[in-house]
C-alpha cells in the first residue's frame, strides 16, 4: 500500500536502487499487488499501515536482509560524537574544557561581523594562545607572571581573574568565567576592554 499515487502511476514502474527493493528468491512466484491508499487519517486501509509501521519500529530481532548503508549512518554518527564528548569531559584539566565544555557547539559564528582582525583576536583568546602569553615559548624565556599580582600570565587571568584590572572590566562586561564571557558578552566589548589595557595589538 502507498500514499503516492504520482509514484504507482508511473509506466513502468521502477523500484528504487535499494537493496532492500531487490528480488527476493522466496517471492519471485508471488503476485503482488500495489494499492493507492489517499493519506488522509481516518481512513482504515491507512490506519492499517500506520500500526503496521509503527510495530516494526518497536521489533528488536531483524529478518537478517540486507539494510541500506545510509540508514544506519545517522546512529554511526551519534555514537562516535557520544564517545568523543566522554572522552572529552575526561578532560577536565584542559583549559579548552571551560571554554567549550559540549562538542559540536560553534562559538565561531559570535565573532561574525566583527572584522577578519577582530575574529582572529576572538579566536586565539578562545583557544588561549596569544603573543602576549604565549610568544614565551618561540623566544625560549620563562613563563611570564603577572606584574601587578605574580599570578601566570594568562588569557584567563587577564580576561577576568587579574584584580588590577578589575575597575577596567567592570566598564566592559561582569561575567566571572570564561564559558559566559564567550556566550554572553558582545565580541566588540571584549576587544575594547582589551584595547583600554593597550594590550590588543599584542593578541
Amino acid at each position: 500500500m502507498c500514499n503516492s499515487c504520482s509514484l504507482l502511476d508511473q509506466n513502468p514502474w521502477q523500484a528504487p536502487a535499494d537493496p532492500r527493493c531487490a528480488p527476493q528468491p522466496d517471492l519471485e512466484e508471488s503476485m503482488i499487488s500495489f494499492v493507492w491508499i489517499p493519506a488522509h487519517v481516518g481512513i482504515q486501509g491507512n490506519e492499517n499501515v500506520d500500526k503496521l509501521a509503527k510495530a516494526a519500529l518497536k521489533r528488536t530481532s531483524t529478518s537478517g536482509k540486507l539494510i541500506c548503508y545510509s540508514d544506519l549512518k545517522p546512529k554511526i554518527n551519534t555514537y562516535i560524537k557520544s564517545v568523543w564528548q566522554r572522552d572529552w569531559d575526561a578532560e577536565g584539566a584542559n583549559k579548552l574544557h571551560e571554554v567549550l565544555p559540549n562538542l559540536g557547539e560553534d562559538l565561531h559564528r559570535r565573532g561574525e561581523g566583527a572584522g577578519r582582525k577582530r575574529e582572529t583576536a576572538m579566536c586565539r583568546l578562545r583557544v588561549g594562545h596569544t603573543w602576549l602569553t604565549q610568544s614565551y615559548l618561540l623566544k625560549n624565556e620563562q613563563q611570564p607572571f603577572c606584574y601587578a599580582c605574580d599570578s601566570l600570565y594568562i588569557v584567563r587571568h587577564i580576561l577576568i581573574e587579574c584584580p588590577d584590572f578589575q575597575d577596567t572590566r567592570r566598564k566592559y562586561f561582569s561575567v566571572t568565567d570564561l564559558y559566559r564571557l564567550f556566550r554572553e558578552v558582545n565580541p566588540f566589548r571584549i576587544v575594547g576592554y582589551l584595547k583600554d589595557l593597550g594590550v590588543y595589538g599584542k593578541i
